[in-house]
């Protein structure tokens, strides 16, 4: 598809027999001066987000960046069912990913993660070098943060005939036997479930040139969270750089049909402008 300064096209590859999927968009005025991978949220925050992170590719890719935005194993158009996943499946999926997107041209890769994309994307980058910039979305700082928000949903379901109280410690004994559960639609396995909680922010160490990390505030004096702060602090005193931002905005991976956030748009255009 043609849009005046970019094309869009859709793509499926294979990788150890598995069928991924991802939409490409490359500038046509002028030579790409960066790529940049997009790795998605969790779950049900991938669809409420699609057209908010469409909109940010289209800007990039507007501005000379050519954007890759996968589908991981068992999500989206991609190959596979969600009972399918695992966290190395999808570290895997982005590894081969990345190496798709640096095959198409000899310029600087970037990653951009939205929630628990962006944990991955950290833990692609502390695994693979080569990787020259880290947008970060409001990030998830641990797997087994984002299980329990996602076994959360499994109370909601139920509060109609329940009295709807969270029993965290049934569960988790439930995934750490083995056994796969249904929530939202979704069967979430036992291994994506035991392997996402393993995966911490301040137990990585990113490999990369420079790290932009953003949150959304309800509030204009919202800042970054305490434990957001600590991850950041453990980062700089190994070195790492790192800019830092909040801006005005709702949660719109928890919302149908949010605004576009110009504000997070324009700060995130800005990091990806050539130097």
């Amino acid at each position: 598809m043609n849009m005046g300064k970019f094309s869009i096209s859709g793509n499926f590859f294979e990788h150890q027999g598995r069928t991924l999927f991802y939409l490409l968009l490359e500038p046509l005025s002028v030579e790409a001066h960066g790529s940049i991978l997009f790795l998605p949220p969790f779950a049900e925050e991938m669809n409420k987000s699609r057209h908010i992170v469409a909109s940010q590719a289209r800007s990039l890719a507007a501005q000379g960046n050519r954007v890759m935005l996968l589908d991981l194993t068992g999500c989206g158009d991609a190959g596979g069912d969600f009972l399918d996943a695992s966290w190395q499946v999808w570290l895997e999926d982005a590894m081969a990913a990345a190496e798709t997107l640096t095959r198409m041209g000899t310029v600087p890769l970037h990653l951009w993660g939205l929630r628990l994309g962006a944990l991955l994307a950290c833990e692609l980058s502390a695994a693979r070098a080569g990787v020259e910039k880290l947008m970060l979305w409001q990030p998830v700082l641990n797997g087994e943060q984002q299980i329990d928000q996602f076994l959360r949903l499994r109370t909601v379901a139920t509060a109609v005939n329940s009295t709807g109280t969270f029993d965290r410690k049934t569960l988790w004994s439930e995934l750490r036997a083995g056994r796969s559960l249904e929530i939202a639609g979704y069967a979430l396995s036992s291994a994506l479930a035991l392997e996402m909680s393993k995966s911490r922010l301040s137990d990585l160490k990113p490999s990369c040139r420079e790290i932009h990390w953003l949150e959304i505030g309800a509030l204009a004096r919202d800042g970054l969270s305490v434990a957001s702060e600590s991850v950041i602090e453990n980062w700089e005193k190994q070195g790492l750089s790192l800019s830092k931002a909040s801006v005005l905005g709702d949660p719109f991976w928890r919302t149908v049909d949010a605004g576009i956030n110009y504000s997070l748009q324009h700060t995130t255009s800005q990091a990806f402008t050539q130097t």
